[in-house]
């Protein structure tokens, strides 16, 4: 009987340090990510605090919880911006990490400015019913959640296909935008103390809530600011001017510059359209990129033919010769 050898395996070329050292550098984006979804949670307790002091004596602390929440809604805005650039540098992007990032999504953005509203008007609207208050914040999270959910299609899409895109228009408003305007309104009520700032202020977040929702699920055009005009490609002497301009402002008036600029940028998407109604430009109100409407068309071309395969038929597609972006607009 042969006795066995044992092989010894030659050592390996891979460096142990290397690689924990690229495991921690992949959950960077996971970490800001989460940052992101407590922000979100911690901005809803804020909200649900402040409900617990009303009619007590320490009422007064409302106007602070307010102002926490608000700044937390920016905090997780800025990680949501930070967590996708961080998973790029990286090269650690994944369906995971896009999927998570639209769960806190959901909290920070839609869920978080909507208890924040519907508490702010609890105190200011008190003749209001309760109902009705309900109703118009129950859109604006709706709003959030459909704008996302057609976002992830959309994403999904792309990411299958292997198809390099830079998103320079936005199909509707996106949500942590809105979530803006409604946090940036709410610190800009906290800086005046004169009656008839806070009343327009409260009026404008009022009227402001549902109408960002519906903003959400439209298909008005939104420019990406970043990738339109601050790009390599297209950034000249006016957007150095500009950069400038906009860093005096936030420095000298942070809170009104803010306030402004996210109001201006809720209210480009309606202009845009009506601009090109009316005008016929610009151009890319309708002729750029229209992945989510083809994302959809792609899901009812894969559905019907599902439902062919079944049957054990075919039959031409009915959607070649349908002009794209029709069907319902619910989902997009």
């Amino acid at each position: 009987m042969k006795a066995m050898r044992l092989r010894t395996l030659p050592p390996s070329n891979r460096n142990p340090r290397r690689r924990r050292i690229l495991r921690t550098v992949q959950v960077l984006p996971t970490l800001m990510t989460a940052g992101n979804l407590m922000a979100g949670l911690l901005a809803c307790a804020y909200m649900i605090d402040a409900g617990a002091v009303l009619g007590t004596p320490q009422a007064g602390e409302i106007e602070s919880y307010f102002t926490k929440a608000a700044w937390l809604i920016f905090l997780g805005m800025f990680l949501d911006g930070l967590d996708g650039r961080v998973a790029r540098m990286t090269r650690s992007t994944s369906a995971f990490g896009a999927q998570l990032d639209s769960l806190a999504d959901v909290v920070t953005f839609g869920v978080a400015p909507a208890l924040v509203a519907k508490t702010l008007f609890g105190v200011t609207f008190p003749d209001v019913s309760s109902r009705i208050l309900f109703v118009v914040c129950l859109i604006y999270t709706m709003g959030a959640a459909l704008r996302l959910a057609r976002y992830n299609v959309e994403s999904e899409r792309l990411s299958r296909e292997g198809t390099p895109h830079v998103t320079r228009v936005f199909r509707g408003l996106p949500s942590p935008a809105a979530a803006g305007v409604l946090a940036a309104l709410l610190l800009l009520r906290g800086e005046y103390a004169a009656p008839a700032v806070l009343r327009w202020t409260e009026w404008a977040i009022l009227l402001a809530t549902p109408v960002l929702g519906l903003l959400m699920i439209s298909r008005m055009p939104f420019s990406h600011v970043m990738n339109r005009y601050f790009d390599r490609e297209r950034a000249g002497p006016l957007t150095v001017v500009i950069l400038l301009v906009l860093l005096y402002l936030v420095v000298v008036h942070f809170i009104e510059t803010v306030a402004g600029l996210f109001v201006l940028y809720a209210l480009s998407g309606p202009v845009l359209t009506l601009t090109h109604r009316l005008f016929g430009f610009p151009a890319f109100v309708v002729h750029e990129d229209h992945d989510e409407d083809e994302a959809e068309d792609e899901l009812a071309a894969d559905a019907a033919e599902h439902a062919l395969d079944l049957r054990g038929g075919s039959e031409p597609d009915p959607l070649d010769d349908e002009p794209q972006g029709t069907g319902t607009d619910l989902g997009r």
